[in-house]
């Protein structure tokens, strides 16, 4: 779905320009109190939630809703794939858990609980995106929703004679030059963490400017190395680091630190969602002097935007506690500020939203882009290409390579060989 931020007809952006209206749902419906009750266990992957007791807090907030329950387990996975996939070869993952993009929808009945009982396709952003294969039931419900977009210090781009928002790559560029000669960071790619690397999987959308362009690659003999929207976006990531655009320690995890270092007005731009101005306020950045502008991704001027789900919330067909897991996941879309805190737009499309730099964001009037769905031939492709998409790994050693042009073609072999071989599958069981 592709939409106009001129035009507020839809839900979407009628929410996105901050409206409210009555509630969709009533919390307590579907559930019957008594059985809401017991221990549950969700597997997160926030730990930095987990560790400041915000989930204790939430289990407090729980409890006193439905007294019957005795325990609300949270762990968190800093590695959440790494550390969630090994459960899930058997039947003890916990009652809620999040959906991994390794699963292909056709097996989510395998792995999930239905969830279409607790909303209606009006109720929620990405209603359809963890069904099943079929349409019929869906498995999974958005945490929360962000638009991906710079994030830039007011004070740094205005000392360096930045003018915002920016157009073109070219003005891209010229930014990051003016930032570097002013002495501070042009952009922090938190190239040591990895996981903020996923970035650069999601730029190939808003270059494109269509949402078919990871179907798309499933045809492609170059995807990595030829004219594509994927081959841009690298070699975007590529000229900042050789130019000396980003971070000069590239190797050392830095996340956290990053933060503090953009509160002290040492870096001008950082390429995420608007999920991390919470972050940032909370390390000492003052909001007045937090950005937030889509990214340029072309040579005509014309603003595309990513409104990009996060993980999606599930629940354990292995569950034996099925009616306490959804009770409290609806109690973490509904009533908690888990929304508030992570910086998300709600999954709601009825919760009001307050936030200054998404205002901003929208002032510019990007042409809106949902993030797909992707089809089980994609996923399946991704599985056997071994190519870690949206984790950041693979693009670690792309752009740590000796050789970056030998290194997409080698990406171009593994992708185009994987593709072949899942067709190969399928046709043989045709």
């Amino acid at each position: 779905m592709k939409l106009s931020a001129l035009v507020c007809a839809s839900s979407i952006c009628s929410s996105l320009m901050f409206s409210s209206v009555a509630n969709a749902t009533d919390f307590y419906d579907g559930f019957d109190k008594d059985k809401v009750e017991g221990e549950i266990t969700f597997y997160t992957n926030r730990t930095d939630l987990v560790e400041a007791g915000v989930y204790k807090r939430y289990e407090s907030e729980f409890k006193a809703l439905f007294p019957k329950v005795t325990k609300v387990n949270v762990i968190g996975f800093a590695d959440y794939q790494g550390g969630l996939r090994p459960r899930m070869n058997t039947e003890d993952y916990g009652d809620i858990v999040l959906i991994l993009p390794s699963v292909p929808s056709k097996q989510y009945a395998n792995f999930y609980e239905p969830l279409t009982d607790l909303y209606d396709h009006d109720d929620i952003y990405f209603y359809d995106t963890w069904a099943d294969n079929k349409g019929n039931d869906v498995y999974g419900i958005s945490m929360g929703n962000s638009l991906e977009g710079l994030v830039y210090n007011k004070k740094v781009l205005k000392n360096a004679g930045v003018k915002t928002p920016l157009y073109t790559i070219d003005d891209l560029y010229n930014a990051a030059e003016k930032i570097k000669a002013s002495g501070k960071i042009p952009m922090y790619v938190n190239f040591g963490a990895q996981w903020p690397l996923q970035q650069w999987d999601k730029f190939p959308l808003v270059i494109a400017g269509n949402e078919n362009v990871y179907e798309d690659m499933l045809d492609e003999k170059a995807p990595f190395s030829g004219n594509t929207p994927y081959h841009t976006s690298l070699s975007v990531l590529k000229n900042f680091v050789t130019k000396g655009y980003t971070e000069k320690d590239l190797m050392t995890n830095s996340w956290e630190d990053s933060k503090n270092t953009f509160a002290k007005g040492e870096i001008g731009t950082m390429y995420l969602g608007n999920w991390v101005i919470p972050q940032l306020i909370e390390n000492g950045a003052k909001s007045e002097d937090i950005g937030f502008m889509p990214i340029p991704a072309n040579k005509d001027g014309t603003l595309y935007a990513q409104l990009n789900h996060d993980w999606g919330y599930a629940i354990s067909k292995h569950s034996k506690n099925k009616d306490t897991a959804k009770a409290y996941l609806k109690f973490l879309i509904e009533k908690s500020d888990f929304d508030t805190i992570a910086g998300f737009i709600p999954t709601l499309l009825d919760k009001d939203i307050q936030s200054p730099q998404l205002k901003e964001y929208m002032s510019y009037k990007p042409n809106i882009l949902t993030t797909p769905i992707n089809s089980t031939e994609f996923i399946a492709a991704t599985n056997r290409s071994k190519i870690d998409f949206y984790s950041g790994g693979y693009i670690q050693d792309l752009i740590t390579a000796s050789d970056f042009d030998a290194a997409l073609k080698k990406l171009d072999s593994r992708w185009v060989k994987a593709v072949q071989k899942v067709r190969s599958s399928e046709d043989s069981r045709d």
